[in-house]
């Protein structure tokens, strides 16, 4: 069999991002996909080389960005195309459009600046510090009377059962591709036509909807015996640099009055 850990994500190199404060960083990655929802087009094209930058540092350079990114290539195309008959700034409805493809362009790269904001907090960020950065900003609410002791629990179920289901569905996927292999003394048929390549991926990839949907609920099984009395200790994140929390508390401050500077030009 093939293990659902050959298709793990790319090495992680340790970098000084992750000696911020647990709180700091989850704070940053909020005003990151703030500040993506309203960065102008300039904005988000110089965020972008920026997350690029961050992530190949690291550890995960541009060719493996690349491929995490291919898969989506045909959601984006409907997108472009959506926006470019659909966008009635320029040209009537149905009508393609230069704006409407630029619009396009746009929501595509706000869309992976986003993405790419969750992807830096996740190489930089470990479980045990999302639990104490949740669990920090939570602290004014405790008295009010929601609990936070199963808090890291559920952020580990969570965040534990994503890349299961992607690993797990890889994997399926594979042994799916292997098993259609042609048996030895059949004739090949060479030089198949994209469209027939294209309709042989959306076969494999419909054929591993039920094998995924068992394994999911012999998991959500078994880990429902597993964590029946199971609760991790208590972690207790520590006091926040105050250079650090001045730094979030300017960006933050920059945010809103850009926010208001932009309503008032309006």
């Amino acid at each position: 069999m093939i293990n659902g850990a050959s298709f793990a994500p790319a090495a992680l190199r340790v970098t000084p991002l992750s000696a911020l404060h647990p709180a700091i960083r989850l704070g940053a990655a909020i005003l990151a996909l703030l500040t993506c929802l309203g960065a102008s087009p300039w904005g988000l094209a110089a965020m972008a080389l920026f997350l690029m930058a961050a992530l190949t540092w690291t550890g995960m350079g541009p060719r493996r960005q690349l491929a995490v990114l291919k898969p989506w290539a045909p959601v984006a195309l409907l997108v472009i195309v959506v926006h470019t008959f659909t966008t009635t700034q320029a040209a009537p409805l149905g009508h393609p459009s230069v704006a409407g493809f630029l619009a396009g362009g746009k929501a595509l790269l706000r869309v992976a600046c986003s993405v790419g904001c969750l992807g830096l907090y996740l190489r930089v960020s470990p479980l045990d510090d999302l639990v104490l950065g949740v669990s920090w900003w939570l602290r004014p609410v405790r008295r009010l009377g929601l609990r936070t002791d199963d808090l890291g629990l559920m952020l580990a179920v969570a965040m534990g059962t994503a890349p299961v289901v992607l690993g797990e569905g890889r994997r399926i996927e594979a042994v799916v591709t292997m098993r259609r292999s042609v048996p030895a003394g059949r004739e090949v048929r060479t030089g198949p036509s994209r469209v027939a390549n294209f309709l042989h991926g959306l076969v494999d990839r419909a054929r591993v909807v039920v094998p995924l949907l068992e394994t999911l609920a012999r998991r959500a099984e078994a880990l429902t015996l597993s964590l029946r009395h199971r609760r991790p200790d208590p972690l207790t994140a520590g006091r926040v640099p105050i250079l650090q929390m001045a730094f979030l508390a300017v960006w933050a401050a920059g945010l809103i009055m850009l926010k208001v500077g932009v309503e008032v030009v309006r």
